[in-house]
């Protein structure tokens, strides 16, 4: 070995070295995080439980000897509670994820199935009609992938214009030796791509990025009933399994969201 390309091949080493070190931080700093949010969103659950069941005993204790304005604020707190609840169910379901780790080779098709199986009534209820083509079998977490899955189809229903009913369209396909180089995977590794495609109320394209984050809405919450974290939940399960979660959209024009996951997890 020459002696000359010693210090290059040092300095190498040195940089490795502190790549690893400062990802072991981040993945460490990023535990502390999860762990907090879980046990600050596990200790306000019991406090709020009390405050909806207290709020709701005046309600039908009192209710009748409220006047109109009282009521309508009792009602305004018993909504907020919980709306409350529900963001912090949210964020102990977001910071659980990586608990949930364990992974095998299953078939999407049936878990989309048994998706469609478990929302039948909310689909004919909404008269929504969902056209699948056939999608691979490939390494993951069945309860989570599904999850993502259930909560996608779940956006398409519920984000229509009045009137309209969902048209949703999921479909497969091998991602080339192109998208993978624009997507800074490794070539010699197989991904698929997974769309689910809707004729919805859509979004700006340029909130595509801000809607996968958590608590960002982009619509009226008395419309759109959300906790507005569900794509967030989505977006992390996805990079979990390796893989990449985005969407792109036009307003009034439908939206479209994209799974790359990768065949096997390494």
């Amino acid at each position: 070995m020459s002696t000359k390309n010693r210090p290059q091949e040092q300095r190498i080493e040195e940089l490795e070295k502190k790549l690893l070190e400062t990802k072991k931080n981040l993945i460490c700093s990023q535990k502390e995080r999860d762990d907090f949010i879980y046990l600050a969103s596990h200790d306000l659950k019991a406090p709020l439980r009390k405050i909806i069941t207290f709020t709701e005993r005046l309600i039908e204790k009192s209710g009748t000897q409220l006047n109109e304005e009282a009521l309508s604020y009792l009602q305004r707190i018993e909504k907020n509670v919980l709306s409350m609840q529900s963001l912090v169910d949210g964020l102990s379901e977001l910071s659980e994820i990586e608990a949930n780790a364990h992974f095998e080779k299953c078939d999407l098709n049936k878990i989309i199935n048994e998706i469609l199986k478990e929302s039948e009534a909310l689909l004919k209820k909404n008269n929504a009609a969902v056209h699948l083509s056939t999608l691979p079998t490939l390494d993951c977490n069945i309860l989570l992938l599904k999850k993502v899955f259930k909560n996608i189809i779940d956006n398409s229903v519920k984000f229509q214009p009045k009137g309209q009913s969902a048209q949703i369209s999921i479909e497969s396909d091998l991602l080339n030796v192109e998208e993978k180089i624009n997507l800074n995977l490794p070539i010699g590794e197989v991904y698929y791509k997974i769309k689910f495609a809707d004729n919805g109320i859509g979004f700006n394209d340029e909130d595509a990025v801000k809607i996968l984050k958590p608590f960002e809405r982009l619509n009226d919450r008395s419309t759109y009933p959300g906790n507005g974290l569900g794509l967030a939940i989505c977006n992390k399960i996805i990079k979990m399994h390796h893989g990449i979660f985005y969407a792109k959209g036009q307003n009034n024009a439908g939206s479209l969201f994209v799974l790359i996951l990768p065949s096997i997890l390494q």
